[in-house]
């Protein structure tokens, strides 16, 4: 009889235990579910316009269903790496130190393309989160290729190989979305081909370049519907931006060939826009901004005048003289037996078609439409939307989506 009384107690003791365990369990999961991920995808090259020309894809969906703005503005130079890194850290590129694709360093020497993040001087936002304890996936984001100042990032894709599809991208994101709540990132960030190499080789708008915005777009509303099949939407906010629009040009000046014909030696860091002159003897600026001077489609300054609001002194990497033009003319260093048909890098303040997109569906976003923000918004919006607070150092606004 004592047995069967034990037992009983016993049973019900283990049953408690199992119930209590099922409720701990239950209650951490919906914890873990009801935190909200972002994820942002830069398209490259796609200018503020061209989702107007496509129809019945992710671009359309979100138009119908979520936030659209106007445009979104690049920094200057508007092209690929600082603008990206812009977008990642929230600072100007005179702060984050990547002027250009590639650009020279007193210090250090040329820079082109690197996967190295010691040379970003501004922490990029997965590096602010892994060091909260928040797990952050990145493929092929620029900055994102190998660890800054010592900060993993807990999922990332690299080396930069552009042969890997957006479908393949798609993939990895969802595979990332469907792991267990624990292990999940809460901020995806990735990069798609967009329009920009073909926009480059044919021109800023063409069957080409519609052709690919059309892939694009399929693939876009691919990845929205299946995270709908998964039933995510709650807890997911996509965000879709690009890094610079894209501009006709035709008429191409040779830095490198005035300076040599007026014999000024130089260390040149040249991009479509601006031209960074580093002399080898600093009594030659005279003569060097008179020689680059004579052709009227050059803007020229002293590098410690560039105007505030270019956001693009640097103290080793700014040349001695800044050498600036706009679209279409384009600054090159040698001749090209076939020149580029499209490019960026210009003055979004001066040229409309230099700026991006900004898209946003999901979790926290109302439907609407709303006027041009600024990429420097990019980072403290996605900071807001995860509840953490933005640095003080960031100099952008969280946009309102909701």
């Amino acid at each position: 009889m004592e047995i069967e009384k034990f037992s009983s107690r016993h049973l019900l003791k283990i049953s408690l235990k199992i119930l209590y365990i099922i409720f701990f369990l239950f209650f951490s999961f919906l914890t873990y579910t009801e935190e909200n991920i972002v994820v942002v995808i830069s398209m490259d090259g796609v200018r503020h316009d061209y989702p107007n020309l496509l129809s019945g894809g992710g671009f359309n969906f979100i138009s119908e269903k979520g936030l659209v703005a106007t445009s979104l503005v690049p920094m200057y130079q508007s092209s690929t790496f600082p603008t990206h890194v812009t977008m990642a850290t929230g600072v100007t590129p005179d702060k984050h130190g990547i002027l250009h694709n590639g650009f020279f360093d007193r210090n250090r020497g040329f820079y082109s393309y690197s996967p190295d993040a010691s040379w970003i001087e501004s922490e990029p936002i997965w590096s602010l989160l892994e060091r909260q304890g928040i797990k952050t996936a990145t493929y092929f984001w620029v900055g994102s290729e190998s660890d800054w100042e010592g900060t993993k990032i807990t999922y990332s894709k690299a080396p930069f190989n552009g042969r890997i599809s957006e479908k393949d991208k798609t993939k990895q994101i969802l595979d990332w979305l469907d792991l267990e709540p624990k292990e999940r990132p809460r901020l995806i960030m990735t990069w798609w081909h967009g329009s920009d190499s073909i926009a480059h080789q044919s021109g800023s708008i063409n069957g080409k370049v519609l052709n690919q915005l059309r892939k694009q777009d399929k693939e876009l509303l691919n990845l929205i519907t299946e995270i709908e099949k998964r039933g995510y939407w709650e807890n997911i906010t996509l965000i879709v931006v690009s890094d610079h629009g894209m501009s006709d040009v035709d008429n191409f000046i040779n830095i490198k060939e005035i300076l040599k014909n007026n014999s000024i030696d130089s260390t040149l860091s040249i991009g479509p826009a601006i031209g960074h002159v580093f002399l080898d003897d600093l009594s030659d600026k005279d003569s060097a901004i008179s020689a680059l001077k004579q052709d009227s489609d050059l803007i020229v300054w002293d590098g410690g005048e560039l105007p505030e609001n270019y956001n693009m002194f640097h103290p080793t990497r700014t040349g001695d003289i800044v050498v600036e033009t706009h679209a279409p003319n384009m600054l090159v260093t040698r001749k090209n037996s076939n020149p580029p048909k499209g490019m960026h890098g210009y003055d979004p303040s001066r040229n409309k078609e230099m700026e991006g997109i900004f898209y946003a569906y999901g979790n926290k976003v109302s439907i609407n439409q709303i006027n041009k923000v600024s990429q420097l918004d990019l980072a403290p919006t996605i900071l807001n939307l995860l509840e953490i607070e933005a640095p003080s150092y960031m100099t952008g606004q969280s946009i309102a989506l909701d």
